[in-house]
């Protein structure tokens, strides 16, 4: 079977990436490359900046998901995410959202519109990233009441939002896991006089260097001893990699919300 694509903030580093990947599977139709509705070469060919072969270039670039999609994978904005899952819940197009920064509303709107239709929502797409949420919340379940736990993530000096949504997925695993609130136990940085841990803290540590693509580090760390798990993103095409393998699954899928870890481990939230 051959998805029928459409991806948004197709002319980004990420949506570069997609184009390219998803052109050379044949798995994959192009069918739309969305972009926001000031893009300057809207209507105009999308392999005039070479990243498509031949067989993409009656694909033009457009600013509104049109009908003929299966799947829209997104990594624009908060903003454009919403109006495309909105436009997408119309249409009956499954969707798997790679935007980061969405805040509390936004994600209960991609809640409410994966009652009509599949909804991929996943921190991070890559499949290393997603085995260490899995061993993160083991750890936390093994280690966590007794250690104090810190997280570090390192990103490129052109990220926007802090900390990465992979951050807060991995502390969010470790929470869940040992019943924390992450609004009340976590903690961003330090500075000044901030007296003694508390035992129940989360640490957040966000850096901005360089061409860094993504770095993570959790830290468990007793009296005893210090358990550190870390995962390193050598390319962005681990993350698009990931986001077209969840567009061939979330073809099969009823609608519902899922995440990396329903498509990898088969666990349902």
């Amino acid at each position: 079977m051959t998805v029928k694509l459409a991806i948004s903030g197709s002319a980004g580093r990420m949506g570069r990436r997609l184009l390219a990947l998803s052109d050379n599977d044949a798995g994959f139709e192009l069918v739309q490359a969305i972009e926001w509705s000031g893009f300057p070469e809207l209507g105009e060919p999308v392999n005039q900046r070479a990243v498509l072969a031949s067989r993409a270039k009656t694909v033009s670039w457009t600013d509104t998901l049109a009908p003929g999609a299966d799947v829209l994978v997104d990594f624009s904005t908060p903003e454009n995410a919403m109006q495309n899952a909105r436009r997408a819940v119309e249409l009956g197009v499954r969707l798997v959202i790679g935007t980061t920064g969405l805040q509390k509303t936004q994600t209960d709107a991609l809640k409410d519109a994966a009652k009509s239709v599949p909804v991929m929502f996943a921190p991070n797409y890559s499949l290393g990233v997603n085995l260490m949420f899995r061993l993160a919340a083991e750890a936390a379940r093994v280690l966590g009441g007794e250690c104090d736990i810190e997280i570090v993530e390192a990103h490129h000096n052109r990220k926007v939002d802090a900390p990465s949504g992979t951050a807060l997925g991995i502390a969010g695993v470790v929470a869940g896991e040992l019943g924390r609130e992450l609004d009340r136990d976590m903690v961003h940085g330090r500075a000044g006089q901030v007296g003694k841990r508390r035992t129940k803290e989360i640490g957040m540590h966000a850096l901005r260097m360089g061409s860094v693509t993504g770095k993570h580090t959790i830290y468990f760390c007793s009296e005893h001893e210090c358990i550190e798990i870390t995962h390193t993103a050598e390319s962005r095409d681990v993350f698009a990699a990931g986001a077209l393998r969840a567009a061939k699954w979330i073809m099969s899928q009823a609608p519902g919300l899922y995440d990396m870890r329903d498509m990898l481990f088969g666990t349902k939230r």
